[in-house]
């Protein structure tokens, strides 16, 4: 039985999972190409590490996605903080050449 076959799981989101793609995003804009490697696979190893690092914040209502951000400003710090030791490790231990 797949569940995604039974149930409409289109509004199952994740929070955190969500602020770590904006935090990434402006994080890495901030650095230079030179300075870092942003191909798909340091990027995702990043993305990876700061959601391993992070409790997930799962919604699948208004009410939910209303309560999970009225919570972001010290989330956000801490995701903030989360994205970049991800950013920081992976520079420093790419998986390729």
């Amino acid at each position: 039985m797949a569940l995604d076959e039974i149930y409409d799981l289109s509004n199952l989101k994740n929070h955190t999972e969500e602020l770590v793609f904006k935090i990434m995003e402006e994080e890495l804009e901030k650095i230079s190409d030179d300075d870092i490697c942003k191909c798909e696979d340091c990027v995702l190893d990043m993305v990876c590490i700061s959601l391993n690092m992070l409790q997930p914040r799962y919604r699948v209502s208004l009410m939910g996605a209303i309560y999970s951000t009225a919570q972001d400003g010290e989330f956000e710090d801490v995701v903030r903080k989360a994205v970049g030791e991800a950013i920081e490790k992976i520079s420093l231990n790419r998986g390729h050449d």
